[in-house]
């Protein structure tokens, strides 16, 4: 170790001496090379990481996220605490001016959560057709409901508004100074309370945007006009519509009510013209020194940023504030009309629109500073320009060409910040300093949504700079602003991906802020403390202050709390004295903002991220499309422009004027699909079988590619790489695309020219060598589609075909498993097939297949009979006969349905392998038993239809001839000279032989086609004798295990069911070889009679059946309790409980079937004459009671 406590690994000298043969730079080349080599392969594999992380594992959309705000349920009161009470007028106006400003949060939470998606949407049209007639009236008439709702929401914002205004104008008042009861208001004169205030800008902000929104779309007008003219019409004639004059008189009444408050730019002046038309403020010159001391604080709080980060969502503000101004002007024009000072105010004010001419509010609506401005006091505008309208038209010229000339350096810049704070964000901490790695996460987080909201700006002032101007985009800026919009999205997943992260350090990052707040705090109130027998109104109720906001620092900062803790705030630093440093009082500012941005980082980031604006800029999408098409590079991007597009489905489906809310997403949906495909599937299948083809061709022909056209090279391999895009549930693989469309090509043409199929093998090839792309074989195959699997190959895989199929015993069909195949397609074996192997083979190949499936019976019966002989199982099966003996008179003969659930988990908790019981594989082995046998029945269908085949061209079976005697008997004749004597013919001996021949065939044919060979009652009698041994006497207690297979099985199937409807390869919708093998086993062991003795589908149907009865009962219940969302919740847990319910009862009656046809194919002739006596008696009995 050297000095510095470094290894001596280090020195340069030590590297030499291991290598004498080396110069000394060429050394610390080799380093250098070696260290670049590795940082790359790192740099790969975190590219590649976070590839695969946004891709088919880790998205920004999945259904789960981390929600970090901090939630309480404690109201206003309960969060003031019962100590503020001991200061009365204090915890008064703590109460209501908290209570305004979160009445104001939720007003503008409602607004733009519900309202104006709405409006913003009104009058788009999900298809490109025309509208018909009564189509706009009818849309006009869906949105009535939301217009009350509308005019209730403004109203409630005038209630709100006006009550602000009265609680700050009884405290700002000349009079509290001279009223001695009003002594205890005139402390807070000095309090300056800015939250309430950027609280009422707000809410006025909302209300011109509500304005804005109606006015910039003309369908509002233009519907509203043809309703009420349809309404006229209704007033005319109100029987033709079904309707009373009077009413339709109110009603029309009120519709030019509703257009003159809500449709002709109303909405915010009515605050001003209906509220405050009686009320004289403009007297009260301590309220407008407040006002215009806060307008001139807001304003200059939005010229700069306070102390963290330069802060963008002050445009928003910057809204508010001219609705301010708007107020004060009409509550003091008489006092500040003339006064230079003012006009200076508002010019600044005003000459904001130059630097920024419009404003995105929302959807497609911008605001226009000057324009607005100019209607609403244009005294004031006039005064300081001639025509507002053609400034706002020059702003918006010269800030488009300023955004021309550095979009481009602009969106560079966004990219290089934006990389940068990525890869800071996602390194690991260098230093074990908490204090260090809480400051640095938290300015992490403050910049992430600075850069977003900076981002996101730029974007929509650009999209709003075009919308106003009608200009038009080029390429060039289309890709640039797709690029930030990329950006905006890359940084979301950044949050996103880090979300465990940021989450173990939130509650420490907010503790550390409120840690810092309350270092600065105690100072101040230490020396209040020192004086206290001094203190005047106001530091009494800076104390009060002080102890509030200290005891809300040490709980979690709530939206709440944080309200509570701003306007304690205000009151701790209205008057200082000398008592607080001014470097305090901005760090307090400063915390106080900190602790607000790491409380709501979450809420800001999704409202700067959010893209819905892109539903009304769609018309940029195939030109970006292109872009990526012709720059296969800038693929990746397009996962998150994807995302992006993703935004405006909140908004689509908030739409109120359709019949259908759907219809309006479906078509953006569709549409974006169709851009999708129309400018880079399409084009991009082209371009790749156009380049295999010509590839191959040239080849072929022995010319250079070039020759043959399509000079221009390509690289696509960005493209087909890309992962895959997720749009509103669908996955868009690009690969997939293009793979599909060759693989559909390659075999359209080979089934035109089979002759061809070797070019497209060709093509096929260079696809997998080129593009990677497994295609599939284009060669057809030269047989048809009926021959299927040949028997031979079932027959000599009988072991492996009865796991990899499942059996139907009503179709006669086997079909695949998708679980056992890697195919896109499954493969069935049907009674046509085996028909056409017999015709190929012979009727020969029947009996060796029974041979087969003997001997592979054999060896299954053997892990029977072991399984069986297990103690666990043996042991277990003779406990529940002995309990059934015990308890026949309680169970009414019938094996109790908890009874079977109950062995099946004594069984899985003997051990469970590859998730299967031994039960389960139990009854895998049974089910392999029946597929052979159904394998055997389909074997002889198979082969009476062959025969069939064959013999219908022998006219009748019962009377079949003789050809052997016929010609026997004309072969001999009688001698012409003698006719006692018989003499031998010519028939050659040849044509007797082949008579012979043709009498054994039909023999055997018929023989077969009427009877048939019972391979069933062939196998029975084999395996009877040997089952029923007395060393194998522990078989007979086989039919006590079957309640608890059907159990295993009916939840096998219903799984395999369930599948059918999800991705993946678990499914099925029948499995009869285990009917088929349960019913086998219980006839060569004659316990079918004791089988029936449980009556176990009868216990099965009973126990559902109370089930069901006691689901019914708690429905009813639930629903007579009222509504709730606990009672909600318990009947959706009952519908599914009744559902399941549904659906087992429904497997074992399907069953239930599946046995008794099953059984019907081990019945003896004795048992169906039984049988049929006991129905022919039954019928006599019926018929008696008929005469009688």
């Amino acid at each position: 170790m050297g000095a510095n406590g470094d290894s001596t690994e280090d020195f340069v000298y030590d590297t030499f001496r291991d290598q004498p043969d080396k110069l000394p730079q060429d050394v610390v080349y080799d380093k250098f090379r070696n260290f670049v080599k590795e940082y790359g392969a790192k740099l790969e594999a975190s590219e590649r990481d976070l590839d695969e992380s946004f891709g088919d594992v880790w998205d920004m959309m999945d259904p789960i996220a981390l929600d970090f705000a901090p939630d309480s349920k404690l109201t206003l009161e309960e969060v003031l605490g019962v100590k503020c009470k001991a200061d009365p007028l204090f915890y008064k106006i703590m109460l209501v001016f908290s209570s305004l400003v979160a009445e104001v949060g939720d007003l503008v939470d409602e607004a733009n959560s519900r309202l104006l998606p709405a409006l913003s949407t009104f009058g788009e049209n999900p298809s490109d057709r025309d509208l018909e007639d009564g189509e706009m009236q009818l849309s006009f008439g869906r949105m009535l409901p939301l217009f009350l709702d509308l005019w209730t929401f403004c109203d409630r914002s005038y209630n709100v508004i006006e009550n602000i205004v009265k609680q700050l104008a009884s405290i700002y008042n000349d009079r509290n100074r001279k009223n001695p009861e009003k002594k205890g208001l005139a402390a807070y004169q000095n309090t300056h309370l800015t939250t309430v205030w950027v609280a009422m800008a707000d809410l006025m902000r909302v209300l011109i945007t509500l304005d804005q929104v109606v006015v910039q779309n003309d369908y509002f007008q233009q519907a509203s006009t043809i309703y009420k003219r349809m309404m006229k019409n209704a007033r005319n004639q109100p029987e033709k519509y079904d309707t009373e004059m009077a009413k339709a008189k109110k009603f029309g009444l009120l519709l030019d009510k509703l257009e003159t408050d809500l449709l002709d730019d109303q909405i915010f002046e009515r605050c001003l013209s209906e509220r405050f038309h009686d009320e004289n403020h403009g007297d009260n010159l301590m309220f407008m020194h407040e006002f215009d001391f806060q307008m001139r604080e807001l304003f200059q709080n939005i010229r700069r940023g306070n102390g963290i980060v330069n802060e963008i969502d002050k445009r928003q503000q910057y809204v508010g504030l001219c609705g301010l101004y708007v107020m004060y002007y009409s509550f003091f024009s008489n006092k500040i009309k003339g006064k230079s000072e003012e006009k200076k105010f508002f010019k600044t004010l005003f000459d904001i629109h130059k630097e920024v001419p419009v404003l995105h509010m929302y959807g497609n609506t911008t605001y226009s500073p000057a324009e607005w401005l100019g209607r609403r006091i244009p005294d004031m505008a006039n005064a300081v320009t001639k025509d507002p309208m053609r400034d706002h038209q020059a702003a918006c010229k010269a800030a488009l060409v300023r955004y021309e000339a550095t979009l481009e350096q602009t969106v560079a810049k966004h990219l290089q910040d934006v990389m940068v704070w990525a890869s800071r964000f996602e390194s690991k901490h260098m230093t074990s300093k908490t204090e260090d790695i809480i400051s640095k996460k938290s300015y992490m987080i403050t910049k992430g949504v600075y850069f977003a909201q900076e981002i996101s700006t730029l974007i929509k002032t650009v999209l709003g700079l075009h919308v106003v101007l009608e200009a038009s985009l080029n390429v060039k800026k289309v890709l640039l602003l797709c690029k930030s919009i990329e950006l905006l999205k890359s940084i979301l997943v950044t949050f996103h991906r880090k979300s465990a992260d940021i989450g173990n350090l939130m509650s420490i990052m907010s503790e550390y802020i409120s840690y810092n707040l309350q270092r600065l705090l105690i100072p101040f109130k230490r020396k209040l403390k020192e004086n206290q027998a001094k203190l005047d109104e106001t530091q009494i109720d800076q104390m009060s202050a002080l102890d509030l906001m200290q005891r809300i620092l040490y709980g979690a900062p709530t939206r709440n709390s944080l309200i509570v803790l701003k306007n304690a705030l205000h009151i701790v630093t209205s008057k200082t004295g000398g008592l607080m440093k001014a470097e305090d009082f901005d760090a307090m500012k400063v915390y106080m903002r900190k602790l607000e941005v790491i409380s709501t980082w979450q809420a800001t980031l999704r409202e700067a991220c959010d893209c819905s604006f892109l539903y009304w800029q769609r018309a940029i999408l195939p030109k970006y499309f292109e872009m990526i098409f012709k720059q296969p590079h800038l693929a990746p991007g397009m996962a998150y422009m994807f995302a992006a597009l993703h935004d405006p489905a909140k908004t689509l489906l908030s739409a109120c004027h359709l019949s259908d809310r759907k219809s309006l997403f479906t078509a953006y949906q569709k549409e974006t699909e169709e851009d999708f495909m129309e400018m880079i599937i399409n084009p991009l299948c082209k371009e790749i079988g156009d380049t295999l083809r010509l590839n191959t061709h040239s080849v072929v022909l022995g010319q250079d590619r070039h020759e043959l056209g399509n000079n221009v090279h390509t690289d696509y391999q960005h493209l087909l790489k890309c992962n895959s895009l997720r749009f509103f549930g669908k996955k868009l693989n690009v690969r997939d695309h293009v793979q599909n469309h060759l693989e559909r090509q390659f075999y359209n043409l080979t089934a035109l020219q089979p002759q061809d199929w070797k070019t497209y093998e060709e093509m096929r090839a260079l696809a997998k060598e080129k593009y990677n792309m497994n295609l599939t074989e284009a060669h057809l195959p030269g047989q048809i589609l009926d021959q299927g699997l040949d028997i031979l190959e079932i027959t000599r895989g009988i072991h492996v075909f009865v796991t990899k199929y499942s059996y139907n015993i009503n179709n006669q069909i086997f079909i695949e498993r998708p679980n056992t195949t890697s195919s896109k397609h499954l493969s069935s074996v049907h009674i046509r097939h085996i028909a056409n192997s017999i015709r190929t083979h012979g009727t020969g190949m029947m009996n060796t297949t029974v041979n087969f499936v003997f001997r592979f019976l054999t060896s299954k019966f053997f892990i029977f009979s072991q399984f069986l002989f297990d103690d666990h199982v043996k042991s277990r099966l003779l406990k529940d006969i002995k309990w059934l003996d015990d308890h026949k008179a309680e169970t009414n003969n019938n094996y109790p349905f908890k009874r079977a659930e109950k062995f099946v988990k004594d069984i899985r908790k003997l051990g469970v392998e590859n998730g299967n019981s031994y039960l389960d594989q139990f009854r895998n082995l049974i089910t392999e038993i029946g597929n052979g046998l159904g394998y055997v029945r389909m074997v002889r269908t198979g082969g009476m239809r062959a025969i069939s085949g064959s013999i219908n061209f022998v006219p009748s079976l019962e009377e079949i001839p003789n050809f052997a005697e016929l010609l026997d008997e004309a072969n001999f004749r009688k001698n012409p000279d003698d006719e006692e004597e018989e003499v031998e013919g010519e028939i050659p001996d040849s044509t007797m032989q082949a008579a012979v021949n043709l009498d054994t065939v039909l023999q055997n044919q018929s023989k077969k086609f009427s009877e048939g060979s019972d391979y069933f009652k062939l196998l029975e009698g084999v395996f009877k004798e040997e089952m029923n041994s007395e060393k194998n006497k522990h078989l007979q207690n086989f039919y006590s295990i079957v309640p608890s297979l059907t159990l295993s099985f009916v939840e096998h199937m219903i799984a395999n069911k369930d599948g059918l409807t999800k991705k993946g390869k678990e499914c099925s919708f029948c499995d009869d070889g285990f009917s088929v093998g349960v019913m086998f086993i219980l006839k060569i062991l004659d316990l079918n009679n004791k089988f029936d003795g449980l009556h176990w589908f009868e216990s099965v149907k009973e126990f559902y059946k109370a089930e069901q009865k006691r689901v019914e009962k708690q429905m009813s219940t639930a629903n007579t309790s009222g509504p709730g969302s606990d009672q909600q919740g318990e009947l959706s847990t009952l519908n599914l409980t009744a559902n399941r319910i549904k659906q087992r009862t429904r497997e074992f009656e399907l069953l239930l079937f599946a046995f008794k046809s099953a059984k019907v194919f081990f019945k003896d002739k004795r048992q169906e004459e039984e049988e049929e006596d006991e129905e022919d008696e039954e019928d006599e009995d019926l018929d008696d009671l008929d005469e009688a």
